[in-house]
């Protein structure tokens, strides 16, 4: 369980500090727009989009609902190993 809490932690430490990728790419398509877009680059989009939502989540979950004062209500919880490696 250990390993698996570790990896977790590590994939996540991954995603928060590579996000700014798809930011930009985001940006580049908001502010450069092109005429036509190729079918890849519209699903690119989109993952990336789909990315940028998911930390947002993770950024509100850690900053307004996983906090100190909340820390009893989640150690009773099933899925309280998981919460850990990610927020604590």
């Amino acid at each position: 369980m250990m390993n698996l809490t570790n990896i977790i932690q590590q994939i996540d430490r991954i995603f928060t500090e590579l996000i700014f990728i798809p930011m930009i790419f985001i940006l580049y398509c908001r502010f450069f727009p092109y005429k036509e877009r190729g079918k890849k680059t519209r699903m690119f989009y989109r993952v990336c989009v789909i990315l940028v939502i998911l930390f947002l989540l993770r950024y509100f979950c850690d900053k307004f609902i996983f906090t100190a004062v909340n820390y009893p209500r989640f150690t009773d919880s099933g899925l309280f190993p998981l919460i850990q490696a990610i927020f604590y």
